[in-house]
């Protein structure tokens, strides 16, 4: 496993492209830097004008946000109205009502009530806990059948009304180093459906498991094809934005009237306590992401202070130690509850997914790292 020379992200990370010992995301930060907010907002809304001289519908909205209620999409809304001057549908990929939190719910309602539209997709709950445990089990990710749908039920709606632009704000390549997402510039996002948990195991698995295909295509991400007819547009704002952040976006959103999670990163090893707070069971998924790859939420986040000139690379490593791969009992309990396993299948199935040249499985509790965080080794 090796480490990038300035953050702490690794070469296990999917779709990882060093340079000189230096992550995309480290280099892009660098490049960036260098650049005027202003100029890159000017690009940003010429990209949009030539969408939307292509717009077949003439109707009420001339975008849709992607959303889940939380702190970027908070702030992402917000500026496309207000800074943008477009008209946005908001579109969530609501979680069954199991699975979502009582924080995502209030953060959704504080949205609709600063006058946006807003359209919730839901999939069948007993087919959502299902997938989440089939999900599990064959690809050691309890949230991939949801990630799915969130990604795919935007652009399917697009293309239904007739609406041509669609904006998400964090880049995957340049802000965390997915590089099989790079566009043709810094806001083209429609190489989004080449991410990780969209492209791994196909479709077919869905389709073997869910036999109606009207649930089934809820998590289908929508064809190349789909995507050219209907001239469809995906951009990121994050780049034109001077102060993105985790941090910038909570406080920006809180000050909107998000509810923020209480500081329970000792439960969540969320130190932002502003992450994915509509359902809690995305914390199970960092922490096995912690399992298979070395770094987990706690890094993701440390990355980021660490490119924004917040945090030594030194202070970084403790704050990792301390935080990668946290969650808790609770937590892991009430996803079992949801699924209809106990926790000793947990554990089983969670534990053939666990990097052996990485950790220790053996004996009884949870994995051990044989690593040294910031240090490469050869294993």
């Amino acid at each position: 496993m090796k480490y990038c020379k300035t953050c702490l992200t690794t070469d296990l990370r999917p779709n990882a492209q060093f340079s000189g010992g230096i992550c995309i995301a480290c280099r892009y930060a660098t490049t960036s830097s260098n650049g005027s907010s202003s100029l890159k907002l000017r690009q940003l809304e010429e990209l949009i004008a030539a969408a939307k001289k292509k717009q077949r519908s003439k109707g009420s909205y001339d975008c849709i946000v992607g959303v889940s209620g939380g702190k970027d999409s908070t702030r992402q809304a917000h500026w496309v109205r207000d800074r943008l001057g477009l008209r946005p549908l908001l579109v969530c990929a609501a979680y069954p009502p199991k699975q979502m939190s009582d924080i995502g719910a209030e953060n959704l309602s504080n949205l609709i009530s600063m006058g946006f539209d807003l359209m919730a997709v839901t999939p069948a709950p007993k087919t959502a806990a299902s997938l989440a445990l089939e999900s599990f089990e064959k690809f050691g990710n309890v949230c991939k059948s949801t990630e799915m749908s969130l990604f795919s039920t935007v652009p399917r709606l697009a293309i239904e009304h007739g609406v041509n632009m669609i904006f998400w704000g964090e880049n995957p390549a340049l802000q965390v180093g997915d590089s099989a997402v790079e566009g043709v510039d810094e806001f083209d996002g429609n190489n989004l459906r080449k991410l990780n948990t969209l492209t791994e195991g196909g479709n077919d698995w869905i389709t073997s498991f869910v036999t109606e295909s009207y649930k089934a295509k809820h998590y289908f991400y929508p064809g190349e094809i789909q995507f050219k007819r209907k001239k469809i547009k995906i951009f990121y704002l994050g780049a034109a934005w001077d102060d993105w952040s985790n941090e910038q976006n909570s406080t920006y959103a809180a000050l909107q009237g998000l509810t923020l999670r209480p500081g329970d990163e000792v439960e969540t090893g969320d130190i932002s306590n502003a992450s994915m707070l509509d359902e809690e069971f995305t914390n199970i998924n960092m922490m096995l992401k912690y399992y298979k790859f070395g770094f987990g939420r706690a890094t993701d986040l440390v990355n980021e202070k660490i490119r924004g000139g917040e945090l030594s690379r030194e202070e970084g490593v403790e704050i990792v130690k301390k935080y990668d791969g946290v969650c808790s009992d609770r937590i892991i309990n009430g996803f079992c509850d949801y699924v209809g396993i106990d926790n000793n299948r947990f554990w089983t199935i969670a534990n053939k997914w666990v990097n052996v040249d990485l950790f220790d499985v053996s004996g009884i509790g949870r994995p051990q790292p044989k690593f040294v965080v910031g240090v490469d080794s050869e294993s």
